[in-house]
């Protein structure tokens, strides 16, 4: 290959990953896998805001080294592609699903916040929430304390309302003479009725 092909090459690979710090990749061995199947590998990697790129391991290495993340040339061994998305997390969730819908292709590793991890660094990262579900529950976790103090604030109140409802509802159930029979009697003090009298 000419020299200018190879600067071109490489101007373009380091085009393409000069956020590579920031966003993270994910590489995976794509041997055995047929054209038909990386095409359609391709086309569902766009529609979720991903790219699988097939690189050339010199190139990429090279590429990598000029952008200051020369630790990810010990991934490169073998025929590799690039998987990339929105951040390391959906590279990996991408990456994995690949994995299990085709055994051909096996997670080799990934670069993220400056580090390489192997396979089964790529997986845990699969593993982690996606940020929705992880936003979700930060908010919750941050409610349920106010949703205690709110239904703490509320009990005394609800308690008073409703000792104060059943007194209204004991004195409306009871008739005039019987409110009456609750009234200190004229007897003499310190002398009983009976139930005879």
């Amino acid at each position: 290959m000419p020299q200018e092909v190879k600067e071109l090459m490489l101007t373009e690979l380091e085009e393409k990953f000069r956020d590579i710090k920031q966003t993270g990749c994910v590489l995976v061995d794509y041997q055995g896998i047929k054209a038909g199947e990386a095409r359609t590998l391709r086309q569902v990697l766009r529609q979720k805001g991903g790219e699988m790129i097939v690189v050339k391991n010199s190139l990429f290495a090279l590429a990598m080294e000029r952008l200051g993340v020369g630790e990810l040339n010990s991934l490169l061994e073998g025929p590799i592609a690039v998987v990339r998305g929105a951040n390391v997390i959906e590279a990996a969730k991408a990456a994995e699903e690949m994995a299990r819908a085709h055994r051909v292709i096996k997670l080799r590793g990934a670069y993220v916040d400056g580090r390489v991890v192997g396979a089964d660094g790529v997986q845990r990262l699969a593993r982690i929430p996606g940020r929705e579900v992880l936003l979700s529950m930060l908010a919750g976790a941050m409610l349920a304390p106010l949703r205690r103090l709110a239904f703490g604030l509320l009990a005394k109140p609800r308690a008073l309302l409703s000792a104060l409802d059943q007194l209204k509802d004991r004195a409306a159930g009871e008739s005039p003479a019987e409110r009456q029979g609750d009234e200190p009697s004229s007897a003499a003090p310190g002398k009983r009725k009976t139930p005879e009298q």
